[in-house]
């Protein structure tokens, strides 16, 4: 009784650490095939995966696959910029990504952002991922660049999920999170870029 007792505690020790071994990137996509950008957060399991892609960070982030979880000591915040020039227009989209610091209380949770850019006005400042203050989480962000429109898809932690659009021509407006929820909100002066 007592080796059995031992080798199942055993295995399940083992699966508990297989399944406690994982990462998260934001996955950045220009895709003019289909006159759009993808932006969403990734997560993946098991340390082939996630030794794999720690050695490979700086090939992944070629092609578009920014690491938001390192396991080092004092990980680096990361700003990413990428524009591009779709169909006449031009989108700028900057990430800040805030690795984990500490333990509990959302210390070892990424904070990461995301602010949008459309022909120079702000469209999008919100987080993306999970937010723990707020306990919200960004999975998708689409820029749907022909018809002019953005898209945000995120759940909150009782598995809602909400999605907010935001059709450029019809309203000047900026989605952004206020008081934990995303909104919509008329374009602030101070936000657009000079061109």
């Amino acid at each position: 009784m007592k080796i059995a007792f031992f080798l199942f505690l055993t295995f399940f020790s083992q699966a508990i650490s297989y399944a406690d071994y994982f990462t998260t990137y934001l996955w950045y996509r220009a895709e003019p095939d289909f006159s759009r950008i993808v932006i969403t957060d990734e997560m993946i399991h098991g340390h082939r995966a996630v030794d794999g892609f720690k050695a490979k960070a700086k090939e992944h982030e070629k092609g578009g696959k920014y690491l938001t979880r390192w396991y080092d000591d004092k990980p680096p915040v990361k700003k990413v910029t990428r524009v591009e020039k779709m169909d006449g227009h031009e989108i700028k989209t900057e990430l800040v990504i805030y690795p984990p610091r500490g333990h509990g209380a959302g210390g070892a949770c990424p904070m990461c952002s995301i602010r949008v850019f459309f022909d120079g006005e702000l469209k999008l400042d919100c987080p993306i991922g999970y937010s723990y203050p707020y306990s919200l989480c960004v999975g998708k962000v689409t820029v749907n660049v022909e018809d002019q429109s953005l898209h945000v898809t995120c759940h909150n932690d009782r598995g809602k999920v909400l999605s907010l659009s935001s059709f450029f021509e019809l309203k000047k407006e900026t989605i952004v999170l206020s008081k934990g929820k995303l909104v919509s909100k008329p374009i602030d002066a101070k936000t657009t870029q000079k061109k």
